[in-house]
């Protein structure tokens, strides 16, 4: 939580500290702010698709064994939550444009919704990640 709300205040922060840059100069620092969010959640697109290939392949062996249904619904939720939060980031890349034609103030409203939304998109990643790992852990192993 305290990392989520870390990324919200981060491009109001570095709006108010850097009171000496010029316009430009903020504007390209909240983008570069943006996009290494954006960034840091594609490095984990990687353990979202191993993950739900994984928890798929444990589910439908579950399945061919007759275990318990909450088990397998419980994986099935996983997998969903994976598909949502790579849809959630696919979403932000696919509506995503460079302000490279917006007035300062407008580029600047833009980019801070931006990392608002990649903030929210992250988040939700990371914890989609953890608790698919920790189902995984627990039921991949029996």
């Amino acid at each position: 939580m305290k990392k989520w709300l870390l990324y919200l205040s981060l491009p109001l922060t570095l709006v108010a500290c850097q009171g000496g840059a010029s316009e430009e100069d903020r504007q390209q620092t909240l983008e570069t702010e943006v996009m290494d969010l954006h960034d840091e959640a594609m490095a984990d697109m990687g353990k979202i698709y191993r993950l739900r290939r994984n928890l798929t392949s444990l589910r439908d062996s579950l399945q061919a064994h007759s275990t318990d249904m909450a088990i397998i619904s419980l994986l099935t939720r996983r997998i969903q939550e994976l598909e949502k939060a790579d849809e959630a980031m696919m979403e932000w890349m696919r509506q995503y444009k460079a302000p490279d034609t917006l007035a300062h103030q407008q580029a600047m409203l833009y980019l801070n919704e931006e990392h608002q939304k990649m903030a929210r998109v992250k988040a939700l990643m990371d914890s989609t990640i953890t608790n698919a790992q920790e189902t995984y852990a627990t039921y991949g192993k029996k």
